[in-house]
Order: structure tokens, then C-alpha cells, then sequence
């Protein structure tokens, strides 16, 4: 290791600081989303897109990986590509994606339902509560009832 005594200031001009920013500072915008842009995708085209694909069999799938005269666009050979390796796993995850992408995630509910509270429990916990308010207030406990 160089013994470099001048470390800090020898540092200072690659160092990131208010007056010291990179050329191409940010991020790169989406090439994906340029494309969808550009071409006035809409979401109902998106989802038409992937109902299709979700509707085609395996051969399917395959003979359109396999055509060299009329490739499609690269999202769509990946798409069909994890769709290909979920059969050969045997799993649904990037299936599940496609249709939450396509469809929407399912709304999760929650029911339930709350009896009537018998009155010896209301009795009880109003007991509980007022006497730890009056010890709160007193500072020490209550004495018992007569």
C-alpha cells in the first residue's frame, strides 16, 4: 500500500460534492418506456398483449421462440421465455405476474363480525377502567365498596 500523505487533497477532484456532479448524473430514462411513449401504447393494449400470450399453448409459444423470419420485440420473447421455463419447472410465478399485470391483483377482503358484548363483560370492564382512573388521579388505589 503507497504511503500517500496527501490522500484527502489528492482525492478531491474525483470527489462526488455540490460542485463536483458527473457528466450524466440520474438515471437513464426506460427504453421502454420511450417506446410506449412514442407509439401511444395504452394499458388496454398492454393487457390485450398479455391475455394473448397467456391464452397460447406450449407449442405455441415455442414456434414463435423458434421463428427467425418475424422475431417480436424483446419483451415479448422474454415474457414468453419465463413463461417457457415456469412448464419446464412446473411453477406459476411469472404466470401469476402476468395476470396481475394484465387483470389486476385480486382484492384482498377480510369479513367479520362482532356479537353483542354480554353485560356482565361491560359491568367488568367498566370496573377495570374506572378504577384505574380514580389510582391515577389519586395516586393510590381505591378502597373497596360497601
Amino acid at each position: 500500500m503507497a504511503n500517500n500523505k496527501n490522500l484527502a487533497q489528492d482525492g478531491k477532484r474525483t470527489r462526488f460534492s455540490k460542485e463536483n456532479q458527473p457528466e450524466n448524473r440520474g438515471r437513464r430514462p426506460s427504453v421502454l418506456a420511450k417506446y410506449i411513449r412514442e407509439n401511444r401504447v395504452s394499458l388496454a393494449d398492454i393487457q390485450a398483449l398479455i391475455s394473448s400470450l397467456i391464452g397460447c399453448t406450449a407449442d405455441e409459444i415455442k414456434t414463435i421462440l423458434r421463428d427467425k423470419t418475424d422475431k417480436p420485440p424483446v419483451g415479448i420473447i422474454c415474457m414468453l421465455k419465463a413463461l417457457t421455463a415456469d412448464m419446464e419447472t412446473g411453477s406459476i410465478g411469472n404466470l401469476m405476474t402476468l395476470m396481475d399485470r394484465a387483470y389486476g391483483k385480486p382484492e384482498k377482503t377480510v369479513n367479520h363480525e362482532i356479537g353483542a358484548i354480554p353485560p356482565e363483560t361491560i359491568a367488568a370492564l367498566n370496573f377495570i377502567f374506572t378504577e384505574k382512573a380514580e389510582t391515577q388521579k389519586n395516586g393510590r388505589k381505591p378502597r373497596a365498596k360497601q
